[in-house]
């Protein structure tokens, strides 16, 4: 199902209300039986800015992709993982390139009457 190289966006689900956003973004080492050897970069949100902030540290991180916890995305192959950037316009949060990819993270949607 997954292969080396792939590229994964994994969302930790938020349990509570009061929980941050929390993601890894990474390109897949190995995988088998249900469980990815990932390499990447975590990023959380900061409170003071509203944005999205990458640690600093490269991880290598074993994930089950059956969790309840984990949201998994795979993102496309033509899409560079280096160009992956957050970007956070009013209440919506994507994650984005420079040439057209666009995946929305916003968890809720905000009608106007």
């Amino acid at each position: 199902m997954l292969e080396a190289g792939d590229i994964l966006l994994v969302c930790y689900r938020r349990l509570f209300a009061n929980d941050d956003n929390r993601f890894f973004l990474g390109k897949v080492d190995a995988y088998d039986n249900g469980i990815v050897k990932l390499t990447g970069h975590s990023f959380l949100r900061d409170a003071v800015r509203g944005e999205m902030t990458e640690k600093s540290s490269l991880t290598t991180k074993l994930l089950s992709v059956s969790s309840g916890t984990l949201i998994i995305y795979q993102i496309p192959t033509h899409v560079e993982l280096a160009k992956l950037r957050f970007e956070h316009k009013l209440t919506k949060l994507s994650l984005v390139d420079d040439s057209g990819f666009m995946l929305d993270l916003s968890e809720k949607m905000f009608h106007q009457s």
